[in-house]
C-alpha cells in the first residue's frame, strides 16, 4: 500500500558508488581508495544554493492527503538504468564552495555519484524501489576540504493559477550511511560532520534567484526506520513567475559519507486558509 507520490536554481555561488557501508548501496567513491557516502541535488538554468540545513519542517505521516495532487512519485515504476537518469524530471545541482566558487548541474543520475535507485531499503509502504541521495565523490576538491553542496530536486514555475494556494511537500525518509562511524573517512582522529535536509522553496529570478519563500527540515540524523515528514509554503501574488523547487540536499567534504533514503514523494495543492 505504498503511496505514489522537481531542478534547483540556487543563488549562492550552492547504489551504486564505492562504499564500505553494507546496506542498500548508500556509498559514493572515496578520495584515496576510502569509502564514500550517498548524496545528492540540483537545478536547471543558472543559479545558486542555500547551503546549510533547514530545520523548520514538521514531521508526520504521508497519509491524510488533502488538496489536489501537484506531484507524486514513489520511484517504483522508474526504469532501472545504472548510470542513466533517475527520470521523471529529477535534476541535480552541485555547488562547490571553493575559491572561486563554482557549480554544475544535470539530470539526477542512477549512480555512481549523487543519487541512485535502490531496491533493498523499503518495507511494505516503500514498495520495490527507493531514492538514495548523497554527495559527488568524484569531485576532487573534497580532498582539499572544499564544501560540496549537492541538491536533487524537482522544479516548476509559479503561475497565476497557483496564487492563493498552499503547497504541501510530504515524503518518507530513513538514515543511510551519513556520518557512519564505521566508514574509514570517519575513523579517529577524523570527525565526520556531513549534513542533509529536505526543502520546498521558491526562488526569485528578478532578485538573483534568492529564496522568496521556503520551508525545510534537517535530515542529518534520521532514524534507521522509515518516518514521514511534511513541509509547506503559501503561494502569494508576489511569487508569480518565481521558480518552485522541492527535493533533498547534502553538504559534505573530505569524502564524508552522506547518504539518506527517500520515498513516497507527494506534493499537494489546496486553497490557503483565510
Amino acid at each position: 500500500m505504498k503511496k505514489t507520490l522537481f531542478a534547483i536554481l540556487f543563488a549562492t555561488v550552492a547504489l551504486n558508488g564505492c562504499s564500505d557501508d553494507g546496506g542498500g548501496g548508500t556509498g559514493g567513491t572515496a578520495g584515496t581508495g576510502g569509502t564514500a557516502g550517498t548524496g545528492g541535488t540540483a537545478g536547471t538554468g543558472g543559479t545558486a544554493g542555500t547551503g546549510g540545513t533547514g530545520g523548520t519542517g514538521g514531521t508526520g505521516g504521508t497519509g491524510g492527503m488533502m488538496g489536489d495532487v501537484f506531484y507524486e512519485q514513489n520511484f517504483d515504476s522508474l526504469a532501472v538504468n545504472p548510470g542513466g537518469p533517475i527520470g521523471d524530471g529529477w535534476r541535480y545541482y552541485v555547488n562547490a564552495f571553493a575559491t572561486p566558487a563554482y557549480n554544475y548541474s544535470g539530470d539526477a543520475p542512477q549512480g555512481p555519484q549523487i543519487s541512485d535507485l535502490v531496491n533493498d531499503q523499503g518495507g511494505a509502504e516503500q514498495g520495490t524501489q527507493q531514492l538514495v541521495v548523497y554527495s559527488d565523490y568524484e569531485n576532487a576538491d573534497q580532498a582539499d576540504g572544499v564544501l560540496i553542496e549537492t541538491n536533487v530536486f524537482q522544479e516548476r514555475t509559479i503561475g497565476a493559477d497557483d496564487i492563493g494556494t498552499t503547497l504541501e511537500f510530504r515524503f518518507q525518509a530513513k538514515r543511510g550511511n551519513i556520518n557512519d562511524p564505521a566508514d574509514a573517512n570517519c575513523a579517529a582522529p577524523n570527525m565526520c560532520d556531513a549534513t542533509a535536509n529536505a526543502f520546498i522553496k521558491t526562488l526569485d529570478p528578478d532578485n538573483g534567484f534568492l529564496p522568496s519563500a521556503s520551508d525545510s527540515v534537517d535530515t542529518s540524523d534520521l532514524s534507521t526506520t522509515w518516518g514521514g515528514f511534511a513541509l509547506s509554503i503559501e503561494i502569494t501574488a508576489a511569487l508569480e513567475n518565481d521558480i518552485l523547487q522541492f527535493g533533498f540536499q547534502t553538504n559534505t567534504t573530505n569524502y564524508w559519507p552522506s547518504g539518506n533514503f527517500y520515498d513516497n514523494v507527494l506534493v499537494t495543492q489546496s486553497p490557503t486558509a483565510p
